[in-house]
């Protein structure tokens, strides 16, 4: 609790804790009781809230009480002229949602708009840091999506590539790589990315402030959740170099002020077993701990059917039988494949040095030996191709002539030390070193026929350390400079079995990279309603790239060299640099506290590198060029204490595209392949229908409607650039969206019910360039469903069900093979908070 006074500064919060309240809302705010204090001057300007109540405690002579939760992230109103301490206290909560009542002849209290009246039903306030500091999501000037933990919890969110189907506009690609090498994409950007390690992602994933160098870390799992906002479109300025798509920043818990919990147990359909667990607090005044964990088993729902028509075949060259290769093994039928492995811990220690100086750091690493999700083959009646081993129609069932399993370990630690050298004046420091070693199998064409399979063995690390000096207090003028640098190193080592090429043989890679930034945003209020914010950041980029390929020719018989027109072995080592400097510029209107609207231009950048696919000419070894992106938004924020409203359009145009595409030798590969664009319209609204005493009923609806389109293509093949120009871009659905109503039931002896229902919607998208039929998935939807009952001692049990109505569904349709989404699957839980 804060008491603001000309003569006391902050308490300690532990003083009146428990009447620190669990949820903000959004309402209209009023003063309980009228001061009868005469009319003073004040001249108060709009800034941080905290800082706002002392001034005007200390003109008015009074006392405020509040809790730094309470008001933290939030911006006061301009209060200037002579009006009574009421008056002026009204104004300056003015748009926070926060009413004050006075409690005493010179003391007023703040406290949550909700708490004012038990009739007026009002929407949670949301926080973000987006912007790398607290605001109110409706003062925003992006298009930002935010899942509480809680509810990501809910909707079984566990991994990034989980937010497909749950965020409209953002979708995975497997196109190339597998199940273990998806490609996130954002308003259909991203969906041609680099699959390998040493790629450069258009979508920025960050954990607790820290840059995730690799696509690989999107195998790290998400729990114990604080929040995930998901920036869309590109962040030039704050975030910096491969953020062309966006930036889904992930923020687990801390320690808390007061010692909580929880723990769950959850079963479910094709014998999936979850646990998950977590208690965080003070073990004093100055330290708080929060230890998370979290494992999975099974879930498969996949079934082998052995190597099929082709168990104990052999190549055939010439009408001779190549005895030498040792025949396809079939490995006999398996039910339930696909099983999750997975075991995950966090722990978190917070240290107050002094009341300006906190220490947070995060240890964490993952454990994952689950199965690897196996392609499916179309019907051999419409599939002649040798791999087909005798498909039938079945979706849920494939050929294999083995049950590959994966070996990923991600592990590491960071820390965050943040001081106030001063008033609103604040030092950030956010240093990283993590690493993940990964043992991954695959034979991409769901066939036992081994015309490429892949045994992958990759090592990766990087170290980050990123400073940020900020006036970041919501007054007239905020600004925020920072510097930026990240190095990471890759091994990747990948063994082919190729019938193809009737040999095996191994490409060898090593990748450094150093990447050094600095960047500053200045956010300036014009007038009362007018706002301007500008930001630059300037970019180097440095790398190595060296490697080799060597033909092992175990059978004697292997056409390597002419296969894949190369040498043997076949050696290089390159190296790349590049530098830019990207910027936005935003103008934002705020017609009343409620409705504002924005419009915004930038630029992007996406570093250049090199491809990690097989590379077996020395055109292939050198670099491809950097991307940039000009962008232009305009957007709409609308609040009420029922309804939220965000409106947002978009117009993209990409230069020096990245994409990975067919090369010269019929190697998928990655290179510059032109010019693209992508324009579209997304809107959310969240509103309360009704609440009475003892039962609400919510809304969330969301949609993004994507026009993409590749509007030059470089390739010597004619014929693929009239092919392919006109096209979507990959992993670009035309429509996508989410409807979720939300229902809770107050019952007797404090127990209550809380039910869910969801449907989702996602649109054809194809998966690669010079895309045909066969890489287009069709439009799918989905309908989940959710019930909790909740005891007043905080013991629930729950029951949901997922894709409800059994829709048969595939997100990715790769040529012959397709990946088959998760069938109905209903599970039950048990948890308990304290």
């Amino acid at each position: 609790m804060t008491i603001s006074s000309p003569f006391s500064g902050v308490l300690k919060r532990g003083l009146l804790a428990c009447s620190a309240s669990a949820v903000l809302a959004v309402a209209s705010p009023a003063l309980a009781q009228t001061s009868t204090a005469q009319p003073i001057a004040f001249a108060i300007e709009s800034q941080s809230l905290e800082t706002a109540l002392t001034g005007f405690a200390r003109a008015a002579d009074v006392q405020v009480v509040f809790t730094p939760e309470l008001v933290r992230g939030r911006r006061g109103g301009r209060a200037v002229g002579v009006m009574a301490p009421a008056e002026a206290l009204r104004q300056i909560l003015a748009g926070s949602g926060l009413v004050a009542a006075q409690v005493g002849e010179r003391t007023f209290s703040v406290s949550q708009a909700g708490h004012a009246s038990t009739d007026a039903a009002t929407l949670d306030e949301v926080i973000v840091t987006a912007q790398k500091r607290a605001q109110r999501i409706q003062d925003v000037p992006l298009a930002v999506t935010v899942i509480d933990g809680d509810d990501a919890a809910r909707r079984g969110i566990d991994s990034v590539t989980s937010l497909v189907d749950e965020v409209p506009g953002v979708s995975v690609n497997y196109a190339f790589g597998g199940t273990n090498y998806g490609l996130i994409s954002i308003r259909g950007i991203g969906g041609a990315d680099d699959y390998k390690p040493n790629g450069n992602p258009s979508v920025a994933l960050h954990v607790d402030g820290v840059y995730q160098t690799s696509n690989a870390y999107l195998g790290m799992p998400l729990f114990d959740l604080d929040r995930v906002e998901i920036l869309k479109g590109p962040q030039g300025t704050l975030y910096g170099r491969n953020t062309t798509a966006g930036v889904i920043n992930a923020i687990t818990k801390g320690p808390g002020d007061t010692i909580e919990g929880y723990g769950r147990l959850e079963v479910g359909s094709y014998d999936y077993t979850a646990m998950e667990a977590a208690v965080g607090g003070p073990l004093s005044d100055k330290l708080g701990v929060r230890v998370a964990v979290l494992a999975e088993q099974g879930g498969g729902f996949m079934t082998g059917a052995g190597a099929g028509d082709l168990a104990g075949f052999r190549p055939i060259i010439g009408g001779v039988t190549q005895t030498q290769i040792p025949p396809i093994v079939d490995p006999g039928r398996r039910e339930g494949f696909g099983d999750k492995d997975l075991f995950a811990g966090r722990a978190t220690v917070s240290m107050d040095f002094a009341p300006q100086t906190n220490l947070t750091v995060k240890l964490f690493g993952s454990r994952d030996r689950g199965d690897t999700r196996q392609y499916d083959r179309i019907s051999a009646a419409l599939d002649t191709n040798i791999a087909n081993a005798g498909e039938n129609d079945d979706p849920y069932e494939f050929y294999s002539s083995e049950y590959p399993t994966h070996s990923i370990d991600i592990y590491g630690v960071s820390a965050m030390l943040t001081h106030a050298l001063g008033e609103n004046l604040n030092l950030a420091v956010i240093g990283n070193v993590q690493g993940s070693t990964r043992a991954i199998q695959g034979n991409g064409d769901g066939s036992p026929y081994p015309a490429s399979r892949f045994d992958a063995d990759e090592k990766m690390s990087q170290t980050s350390l990123e400073m940020r000096l900020s006036d970041d207090s919501g007054g007239r003028l905020d600004w925020i400079v920072g510097a930026f640098y990240v190095s990471d190193d890759i091994d990747f080592d990948t063994h082919w079995t190729s019938y193809t090429a009737r040999t095996k043989y191994d490409n060898l890679h090593k990748q450094t990279r150093n990447s050094f930034a600095l960047f500053g945003q200045v956010d300036y209020e014009l007038t009362q309603k007018l706002s301007l914010s500008g930001g630059l950041r300037y970019t180097r980029d440095e790398a190595t790239f060296s490697g080799r390929n060597d033909d092992l020719n175990p059978w004697g018989i292997s056409t390597f060299t002419t296969t894949f027109a190369t040498t043997n072995p076949f050696i290089w080592d390159r190296a790349f640099e590049d530098d830019n400097v990207s910027g936005r510029i935003t103008a934002k209107y705020a017609f009343n506290p409620s409705l504002n609207v924005f419009v915004s231009a930038g630029t992007g950048y996406r570093g250049g590198g090199f491809d990690g696919t097989s590379i077996f000419t020395q055109a292939e070894t050198l670099p491809f060029d950097s991307e940039t992106v000009t962008a232009y938004e305009t957007g709409l924020r609308w609040t009420t204490p029922r309804l939220r409203l965000s409106l947002d359009a978009f117009s993209y145009r990409f230069k020096e595209l990245q994409a990975t595409t067919r090369l010269a030798n019929d190697t998928n590969g990655r290179a510059n392949v032109g010019e693209a664009e992508s324009k579209g319209i997304e809107f959310a609204i969240n509103a309360v229908l009704f609440e009475t005493s003892n039962q609400t009923l919510d809304v969330d609806l969301a949609a993004a409607f994507l026009d993409t389109e590749i509007l030059s293509f470089s390739s010597a093949r004619v014929a693929e650039v009239l092919q392919t120009v006109g096209d979507p871009l990959p992993g670009a659905p035309d429509v996508t969206a989410t409807l979720a109503l939300k229902h809770g039931l107050v019952l007797d002896n404090g127990w209550r019910l809380d039910s869910r229902l969801s449907v989702s919607h996602h649109g054809e998208e194809s998966n690669r360039l010079n895309a045909t039929p066969g890489n287009t998935a069709k439009a799918y939807t989905l309908l989940n469903a959710r019930v909790e009952l909740e005891t007043a001692a905080n013991w629930s049990v729950y029951a949901y069900g997922r894709n409800i109505t059994d829709e048969v569904y595939f997100p990715e349709m790769n040529g012959a093979s397709r990946l088959v989404g998760a069938p109905a699957t209903y599970g039950v839980g048990l948890r308990y908070r304290f």
